[in-house]
C-alpha cells in the first residue's frame, strides 16, 4: 500500500486529503472509495480502516472544510456547501462527469454522502451510510439543545479538561491512549468553529434529500446513538440494504474493528449491480 497526503483547491481555500491504495498514481482495479468523517473530527478518524480497505482499491479520506487540514468557510456553511466543496475537490482529482466513485460517511459525513448522491449522480456510484442523523422533530429539538451552537471553550475553564477525560482518560477499551489522544487533538483542531458541522447537520433536510438517492445504498448499523435513525432510512431509500453490526460500537469501531468493517463494506461495494 502507498499513501500520500496532499491539498487541492476548493471554494473556501485548500482541501486536505489522504490518498491510499495499491498503486495510488495509476489507480486500483476496484472502484475508488471516498470517505467523509463526523464532526468535529478529520480524516484521521478513518486511518486504520483506510489502511485495511486500500489493500485492493484507492481510498481517499477528505477533511471537511474547517476540519483537519482543510481551510474553513468564513460563515456557517450548509451540508450543500460542504458537498459542493468536496465535489470540487474530487473534480480536481479527475472525478465526475462519468468517472464515478463510491462514497462512505459516518455521522456528519453521511449527510454529505446523501447530498452528493442526490445532486451528483455523475459522480457517485454506490453509497455507504453509518450513523445517519435522520431525526424526528423531537429528536432534532433535543439534539439542537444538547449540541447546537458554539462550544464554551473560552467561557468554561473546565470544558477542555472534562472533554479530555471523556475522550482520552475514560475512552473505550480497545484503543491505545496514543490513538485516543490523536483523535482528541483532531476534535479540538477546528477551535471555536467546531460547531459549524453539527449546525449544518441540524439544518439539513435529510429525509427530503434521501428520497432523491437512487444509487444502491448500504445502511451500516453500528451500536451508537444513531442506530435506529440509520435503520429508518430503509423506508425512504428505494435501493437500500441494511446490515446490522450492533456488535461494533461507533465511533470506536473504526479503530477496534477496521478489518470487519472493511470486509462488510467491500462485500457491498463489489456486489453485482
Amino acid at each position: 500500500m502507498s499513501l500520500t497526503r496532499h491539498y487541492v483547491d476548493g471554494p473556501f481555500g485548500q482541501l486536505h486529503l489522504v490518498d491510499a491504495g495499491p498503486q495510488v498514481q495509476s489507480g486500483a482495479s476496484a472502484q475508488p472509495l471516498v470517505c467523509f468523517h463526523q464532526s468535529p473530527q478529520s480524516s484521521v478518524q478513518f486511518a486504520l480502516f483506510q489502511t485495511v480497505m486500500s489493500a485492493d482499491r484507492r481510498v481517499i479520506c477528505m477533511d471537511t472544510p474547517g476540519f483537519g487540514g482543510s481551510d474553513a468557510p468564513s460563515s456557517v456553511p450548509t451540508i450543500e456547501h460542504y458537498a459542493e466543496a468536496l465535489a470540487i475537490g474530487l473534480k480536481a482529482l479527475g472525478f465526475g462527469e462519468g468517472r464515478l466513485v463510491d462514497v462512505l460517511g459516518f455521522h456528519t459525513g453521511t449527510q454529505i454522502c446523501v447530498e452528493l448522491a442526490a445532486s451528483r449522480p455523475d459522480l457517485v456510484r454506490r453509497v455507504v451510510l453509518s450513523s445517519l442523523a435522520l431525526f424526528t422533530e423531537e429528536e432534532l429539538k433535543r439534539n439542537r439543545a444538547g449540541f447546537g451552537g458554539p462550544r464554551p471553550l473560552f467561557s468554561d475553564p473546565g470544558y477542555v479538561g472534562r472533554y479530555f477525560r471523556q475522550q482520552v482518560s475514560e475512552g473505550l477499551d480497545g484503543m491505545s491512549m496514543e490513538r485516543r489522544l490523536a483523535l482528541f487533538a483532531e476534535r479540538l483542531r477546528p477551535g471555536s468553529l467546531s460547531w459549524y458541522g453539527p449546525e449544518a447537520v441540524f439544518a439539513y433536510e435529510t429525509e427530503q434529500r434521501l428520497r432523491k438517492v437512487t444509487q444502491p445504498t448500504l445502511l451500516y448499523v453500528m451500536c451508537d446513538t444513531l442506530s435506529e435513525n440509520t435503520r429508518r432510512a430503509a423506508l425512504i431509500i428505494e435501493r437500500a440494504t441494511v446490515q446490522e453490526r450492533m456488535d461494533i460500537h461507533g465511533p470506536a469501531g473504526w479503530d477496534i474493528h477496521p478489518e470487519q468493517i472493511a470486509a462488510d463494506v467491500r462485500h457491498f461495494l463489489d456486489a453485482a449491480q
